[in-house]
């Protein structure tokens, strides 16, 4: 079993643990199945070790189609197929999923990345309705909150996220001018970050590691949103026009949240192993509209201002 050599169960795609071991990702899977697959012939894209497999057959699956396009992890699933005698229930290809296959009555899949495509999940996607797509609903969301001047030069600047006192609330301005006195801390953060679109690393170390990230997220407002069901040949990419209005003169943080749904089932992927969101922005005193651009081929997420 020289394959198991050349597997790398803490980064490879389908079996690193962080992955498999993903409880919230694991229980939307569990329940989702659990309401189409009772007795039906299956697609699985992508077999991994097999969970989403398992899965399907533990909640009555006649029979999983599944496919694995890595020869080592092709080789693993074989194992684990005939270690737990499920020949007969599971047929297992060495492929990369295609269309010339006939669709089964359900297709699922988890072949997304920290910004939802890239691993080929686009072109997964149904082309007509053959088949019952699980997680049926793919989406962007942009979500936007205001943040202190501090905060937004601790996330482009590391080191400064707390290196003076501004509360990000309406306060007296001469007790805030005190407290700094006292702490013996400068008020002025260095010069004031550029107007318009300024980046920073998703990961950026703060005094809070990146918690404040989400927690900005969890208070902030759902600005903008699309979503698919379906591949469509004449897009490649999605894009949103968000109006700034009423924006001018403040500072704000900009989130793309991507994720998963199905029925009332709703999986954000920031909230796994995938990390925190990728792409984020803080937006100064914006003046025109923010346009978002989100590439169906490689998940890459670009913003610009529009005219």
């Amino acid at each position: 079993m020289d394959f198991l050599n050349k597997i790398d169960w803490q980064n490879h795609d389908g079996v690193n643990f962080g992955m498999i071991n993903d409880f919230m990702r694991n229980q939307f899977y569990d329940r989702i199945l659990s309401r189409y697959v009772q007795d039906q012939s299956c697609t699985d894209i992508g077999f991994g070790t097999g969970l989403l497999t398992i899965l399907a057959l533990k909640h009555g699956a006649k029979h999983v189609r599944a496919f694995e396009s890595d020869w080592n992890r092709y080789q693993l699933g074989c194992e684990i197929i005939q270690r737990l005698g499920l020949q007969s229930q599971i047929e297992l290809i060495n492929e990369k999923y295609n269309h010339d296959y006939t669709p089964t009555p359900i297709t699922f899949t988890e072949t997304v990345n920290g910004n939802l495509w890239q691993e080929g999940l686009w072109n997964s996607l149904p082309r007509h309705n053959e088949t019952v797509f699980l997680p049926g609903t793919y989406f962007l969301e942009i979500w936007a909150i205001e943040i202190p001047d501090a905060f937004a030069r601790g996330l482009c600047r590391p080191g400064k996220t707390q290196s003076y006192f501004s509360p990000g609330v309406d306060v007296d301005s001469q007790f805030v001018n005190l407290v700094n006195e006292l702490s013996g801390k400068g008020s002025n953060g260095g010069d004031p970050l550029p107007e318009g679109i300024v980046n920073f690393k998703r990961q950026q170390q703060t005094d809070w590691d990146w918690v404040p990230y989400l927690r900005c997220v969890q208070a902030g407002n759902l600005a903008a949103s699309c979503l698919t069901q379906q591949y469509q040949d004449d897009i490649n990419e999605f894009v949103l026009n968000v109006p700034t209005d009423t924006w001018h003169d403040q500072t704000i943080l900009i989130v793309p949240r991507m994720g998963m749904s199905q029925d009332t089932d709703k999986l954000y992927l920031d909230t796994g192993h995938w990390g925190p969101g990728e792409n984020p922005i803080i937006l100064v005193n914006p003046k025109t509209d923010l346009v978002i651009k989100h590439n169906v081929k490689t998940g890459i997420i670009t913003y610009s201002q529009g005219k």
